[in-house]
């Protein structure tokens, strides 16, 4: 398509006052400009756009697009277009450049502070069992066709990779995808003009208070996904959130609930946790049936039943959800749990929100009194440095109240000192079971030796990850390999 084209039918609404010509590629990185490519001159949190243009235009840009206000100093260049949102103009022009993907395929978008990963494994597995076709955007992978799976760099990539991974996923004949939707890709139009034929809300917390300042803008910036939906879509919420059926007003789709406490369409009886699984009944048309799996903790019932709701909508069989969710492994660094030679068990989870860490805890909680086995919870866990601050007290609270013993060891420092880190949680910690290292591996290696036989060593914050990020490098960590590098010292 020529550059007019795209903006008119993008309707962008400005007249491109440089030479017309072919659009060959889109990007907001200078370095991956090349002939004829359409600039954005994005102005970021660590980078400014618009003090690439002239790189951009040296290296083959026919047309840049950036905000008139950063920018207006190109007002008189002809290759350059001031618009009034770039982010938002950004997600216009890549839909349209893409072939507007997202109305060939449907969309399930999952959002919420915690379960998204999960929801969107088991809602592809469903679909999987049910015999369709199914992509997936989130925090592990983006998988773009059943042999196809490129590492995740964000939980939601921005605009041009998005349409471009859906534009290949209708190549590739996929029906579906299932996208994790962060509340940093709504209120930066990363995910503006995708078409959501299902939203899923799972709940909502304090994380990434840095970028909203307060709970009212993250419930905000969450409603966006439910408020662009259309009367032909579906909204799933979750009744015992606090927020969930606020997200659902003034949203046009139609909705469905589900729960374990409060009132709802689906809704969860008999629950039974192991640390082999767990069970729960629910209801469906006046019939009871049997939920079994091999996860477990209370907050992965919330994600199995979110999944079975949205999985009916596509009038798929109960019977095949049911022996999906059965099949179902937990997804890598997800509640992942390694038996130690003297009977304990280590558990590795993603666990770095303190609502998040207090359902893990309390889920291994769950199961050593299920279990009988008197056993302990010691929790080992961190914060990331460069992130929300107000979460670390909490987080230490959260630990210390509800584990039996805790290790506060480091996540990813990142560009912080992870003692100075580590000193921001101990405020917020009232007793005397806990004790600091600063070294992770040590950490680990600490928590296996103190262990007995029924004993839950929950080591939580990094969950799949491999790296572990210290003074802006990037070294391999992964938990589970530090577990079993260990495990012949749990006597």
């Amino acid at each position: 398509m020529r550059i007019s084209e795209i903006l008119n039918t993008a309707g962008i609404g400005k007249v491109f006052k440089g030479a017309d010509f072919t659009v060959k590629g889109l990007s907001f990185d200078s370095r991956n400009v090349g002939a004829d490519f359409v600039f954005f001159a994005v102005v970021g949190s660590k980078a400014d756009g618009t003090k690439f243009i002239g790189q951009a235009i040296e290296n083959g840009a026919g047309a840049v697009i950036a905000d008139e206000k950063a920018a207006k100093n190109y007002a008189k260049n002809p290759k350059v277009i001031l618009v009034d949102n770039v982010r938002k103009v950004m997600a216009e022009i890549s839909s349209v450049f893409c072939g507007n993907p997202s109305e060939m395929i449907k969309v399930i978008g999952v959002t919420g502070t915690n379960g998204k990963t999960t929801i969107t494994y088991i809602i592809k597995k469903i679909l999987e069992e049910a015999g369709y076709k199914a992509g997936l955007i989130g925090t592990i992978d983006y998988m773009t066709d059943t042999k196809n799976t490129n590492a995740s760099r964000l939980t939601t990539p921005d605009s041009i990779e998005v349409n471009e991974y859906l534009s290949k996923m209708v190549k590739n004949g996929m029906q579906f995808c299932i996208m994790e939707v962060s509340s940093i890709a709504l209120v930066n139009y990363r995910v503006h003009t995708i078409h959501y034929d299902t939203a899923v809300f799972t709940n909502l917390t304090s994380e990434h208070m840095d970028l909203h300042l307060n709970m009212d803008n993250y419930f905000r910036a969450k409603k966006m996904l439910f408020d662009t939906l259309s009367e032909h879509s579906l909204a799933v919420s979750n009744s015992d959130d606090d927020f969930g059926i606020r997200m659902l007003t003034e949203c046009r789709a139609s909705k469905k609930l589900y729960s374990v406490d409060n009132y709802s369409n689906l809704q969860a009886f008999n629950i039974n946790l192991s640390l082999g699984g767990m069970s729960f009944d629910i209801e469906l048309n006046e019939t009871r049936y049997k939920v079994k799996s091999s996860l477990t903790g209370r907050f992965n019932v919330y994600n199995i039943l979110a999944s079975i709701l949205t999985a009916l909508r596509y009038g798929i069989d109960i019977e095949v959800i049911l022996n999906a969710i059965e099949k179902f492994e937990a997804v890598k660094g997800r509640f992942n749990r390694i038996m130690l030679p003297n009977g304990a068990c280590a558990i590795i989870d993603y666990s770095h929100t303190s609502d998040s860490l207090k359902n893990a805890i309390e889920a291994a909680l769950d199961v050593t009194r299920h279990d009988n086995s008197g056993g302990r919870v010691i929790t080992l866990f961190g914060c990331g440095g460069d992130k929300d601050r107000t979460k670390r007290p909490v987080m230490g609270n959260i630990a210390t109240t509800l584990s039996d013993y805790v290790i506060v060891t480091s996540d990813n420092p990142r560009s912080e000192n992870p003692v100075a880190i580590i000193e921001d949680i101990k405020t917020g910690i009232e007793k005397n079971n806990y004790e600091s290292e600063p070294d992770r591996d040590k950490a680990i290696k600490r928590g296996i030796e103190i262990s007995r036989k029924g004993d839950i060593i929950l080591i939580c914050g990094k969950g799949h990850e491999t790296y572990q990020e210290i003074k802006g490098v990037k070294s391999h960590f992964d938990d589970a390999e530090e577990v079993i590098k260990y495990q012949s010292l749990a006597k």
